[in-house]
């Protein structure tokens, strides 16, 4: 994993505030790293140098929303067949702000690469989404 640590992919507020433990197990921590390294990290390197292309700052990319354990996956309200219970999806926000950028560019990248979910999560009347799923 290049651009990403495992504790970034399973790190929740929800877990820390509610004390649960959000460790996967050794099947879920592979299905992250190999998540990470096929597609996220990709995306990741891409992003950079589209962001220095078009002058769009900071090229950090943040996990909101990773691996999720049965127990933060219930807290947090998610669906049971959530991918994110498998480590196979990530919610995902640039660091510079630029979710309107950032949306056509993961669809344009993704668009031809091995996924099954790209969600524009909660977007405004302008269709800027909060963050975008990627799985």
């Amino acid at each position: 994993m290049r651009y990403f640590t495992l504790q970034e992919c399973i790190h929740s507020d929800t877990a820390k505030a509610r004390g649960i433990d959000n460790t996967p197990g050794a099947e879920h921590e592979a299905h992250i790293v190999e998540s990470i390294e096929t597609l996220i990290d990709p995306l990741r390197e891409a992003w950079e140098a589209y962001c220095r292309q078009h002058d769009l700052g900071k090229v950090d990319i943040r996990i909101s929303s990773g691996y999720r354990g049965p127990e933060l996956n219930a807290a947090v309200g998610g669906s049971s067949t959530s991918a994110h219970c498998h480590g196979y999806a990530f919610d995902l926000v640039p660091t510079n702000g630029k979710m309107r950028e950032f949306k056509r560019f993961c669809r344009t990248f993704l668009a031809d690469k091995a996924f099954d979910q790209l969600i524009s999560e909660k977007e405004n009347d302008q269709g800027v989404p909060n963050w975008m799923h990627v799985g």
